[in-house]
Formats: structure tokens, sequence, C-alpha cells
């Protein structure tokens, strides 16, 4: 069928003839639907990587924190111990007590390294970490002086000093 015009109905060709490109949308559909697939699965994978990378860092946060707290209790329990082993050394007649713990400990936690400060007022310990920053904080008990002191995590050892004073140094 024909138009007066001497086009056809289906309107792909103009009056000489040849198509008509300003009305063809064959090719422009399949370009138009692979770049909106792209952009989809962009937006997908931009928004799954984003929502697990903060999950993964609040995973690492709170096993830095959990592995700071053992730590920090296993000082001050050793702490303690040395505190007790010094009041027992010096109730005796002419004591000279030597009080010496060594303690082993990780130079990491969840792969940073990390500080044990040692505080005496209040009594407590300080542990932070380097990245992700996390501070954990142990309290304990003393009747003997302590130094107060900061070192870096890793092996440490529990002396008396010679002015009575118990230290917390690095191994």
């Amino acid at each position: 069928m024909t138009r007066r015009d001497g086009g056809f109905r289906g309107g792909s060709r103009g009056r000489s003839g040849s198509r008509d490109l300003r009305s063809d949308t064959r090719s422009v559909s399949v370009t138009v639907n692979y770049a909106l697939n792209l952009v989809v699965a962009t937006m997908l994978i931009g928004g799954v990587l984003t929502a697990t990378g903060g999950m993964v860092q609040d995973r690492r946060e709170s096993a830095v924190r959990t592995e700071l707290s053992v730590v920090g209790e296993r000082i001050a329990g050793d702490l303690m111990a040395a505190d007790r082993l010094a009041e027992v050394g010096t109730a005796g007649p002419g004591a000279d007590p030597t009080v010496s713990l060594s303690v082993t400990l990780p130079e990491r936690v969840g792969g940073t390294r990390y500080d044990v400060s040692v505080r005496t007022s209040p009594a407590v310990l300080v542990l932070q970490s380097d990245d992700p920053e996390v501070t954990v904080r142990v309290g304990y008990h003393h009747d003997t002086p302590v130094e107060t002191t900061t070192v870096r995590g890793g092996n440490l050892r529990i002396e008396l000093a010679s002015d009575g004073d118990l230290e917390v140094v690095s191994a």
C-alpha cells in the first residue's frame, strides 16, 4: 500500500525512496540497552563494595579491640602478681626483694602495632593500636608504687627497681 506522496505506509522511506535516518531507532535501542546495563552493573558493584568495605573495617576494629583487651588483662594480671611478690618480699626482716616477671605478648594485634601506657592515677593500663586507632583501658590494683611509662607492644618485663617501684619495660 502506498501513500499519496509516493512513500510507503510504514514511513521508512521518504519521497526519493531513500531511508529517513531520523526515524530509524533500531540500532539506538541496542546501544542504549547495552549502556544502561553497564551503568546499572557498575552502580551495583560500587554499592556492594562500599557496603562491604565498611563492614570489614568494623570487624577489624572489633578484632583489634578484643585482642587489646586480652593483652591488657594479661599485663594487669602479671603486674598485680609482681605487686604481690614485692609485698611479700619486703615483709621479712632484712629482705632485699628481687622481682622480675617476663610477659610474652604479641608484637601486633589484628595486624597492627600497639602501645601500652601504665598509669597510676587512676591505676589503669591504656592500650592503643596504630591503625585502626582503637583504645582499650584495663584497670589493675597495686600496693607497691608503679612507675608511669609507655612501652611498645611485644615482650615485656615487670621489674622491681632499686627505688622500690615496679616498672614495666620492653624485653
